[in-house]
């Protein structure tokens, strides 16, 4: 699992059937309607039909039990992922040839470090991936100790470039990001701004942060927020045209928090729009877009599974419609399965 929260939601997930939704081979289509928040978690509750949140093995190629954060690169035929073994995290990559997806390898570029999260850039021409590595050569790698009462990797986002004959050597991504021991979970929008977490230490919370890409530099990053700012925040994944992310926010027990999705509205956020029982159920975590930008990937506790985000952008298109360009959230009204 993601963030160096392991070894706690793997022992947890073994108390939860791992056939909640199973039905047939697949998960069910459940008829339900979200359930109603709590005022407290700022959440805005939309009465969606539950969507089918399908898993993902890629021909048996993904361990439900150690592998998740799965990124493609735009033309689908290769797939990323981190896999863990015992304490340690790799970054593997896979390719889909003749129709199956190759045995997974373990990627150029990782390996020795604790290396999670890839992330293939919107137009594939690098990748993003967080890791414990010495910032500089011949120094000790990053720990940090804010989540498992000791010692645990610490996390910076760094760079590789796509080559003509595989991928180049890793880059730190400067210190204009990389200003902590713990930087996480990077999302990019097309035109490289980037989106990633970062822990505050005195709120105990976890927030997302932006940071734009000008004359191939990223600028100081600047406070994202959404719904309730005190509230914690986790795994962005934003829209190639920064319309909308996907995210954890809140907390729940044994989890990052609710999977959501916000929309942005001109200069800001809206509030999160929450994704229901049906699919958080699961304790999804780790979204990661498909390259259509219309399917978000995420792990939770029986492994990767994929949600068409379709009913919450459609509902979306219809509500900008109906206000006729005013600015509103999704209400009940405007809801997705009506």
């Amino acid at each position: 699992m993601n963030h160096h929260y392991d070894s706690f939601y793997r022992s947890l997930s073994t108390n939860v059937s791992k056939g909640f939704y199973a039905d047939k081979g697949g998960f069910s289509f459940l008829m339900i309607r979200l359930a109603l928040l709590s005022g407290a978690m700022g959440l805005t509750p939309c009465l969606v039909t539950a969507q089918t949140a399908l898993p993902v093995t890629l021909d048996g190629i993904i361990h439900p039990d150690s592998d998740d954060t799965l990124a493609f690169t735009p033309d689908g035929t290769t797939v990323f992922f981190d896999r863990s073994e015992g304490s340690h995290k790799t970054i593997m990559l896979s390719h889909h040839v003749r129709g199956h997806w190759s045995k997974p390898k373990v990627a150029s570029f990782s390996g020795q470090w604790f290396d999670q999260d890839p992330l293939v850039a919107p137009d594939g021409g690098y990748l993003l991936f967080n890791s414990d590595r010495p910032v500089k050569p011949g120094g000790k790698p990053l720990t940090q100790n804010f989540f498992v009462g000791g010692t645990a990797p610490g996390s910076n986002i760094w760079r590789v470039d796509r080559t003509a004959d595989g991928w180049g050597k890793p880059v730190w991504l400067g210190s204009a990001v990389n200003n902590d021991v713990f930087i996480d979970f990077a999302s990019l929008a097309s035109d490289s701004t980037l989106y990633f977490i970062r822990w505050n230490q005195t709120e105990k919370a976890m927030h997302i942060w932006r940071s734009i890409y000008k004359e191939g530099q990223y600028l100081p990053a600047e406070l994202v927020t959404i719904g309730d700012p005190a509230v914690s925040v986790h795994d962005p994944a934003v829209a190639p045209d920064e319309s909308f992310m996907i995210l954890d926010y809140g907390k729940v027990k044994g989890g990052l928090g609710r999977l959501c999705i916000s929309f942005r509205d001109g200069d800001h956020w809206g509030k999160p729009i929450d994704f229901g029982d049906a699919i958080n159920k699961a304790l999804p975590w780790g979204a990661h877009l498909a390259p259509d930008a219309h399917t978000v990937y995420v792990t939770g506790q029986s492994g990767i599974s994929r949600i068409s985000l379709d009913p919450w952008l459609n509902a979306r298109r219809r509500d900008s419609e109906a206000q006729s360009g005013t600015s509103s959230d999704l209400t009940a009204s405007h809801c997705a399965g009506r």
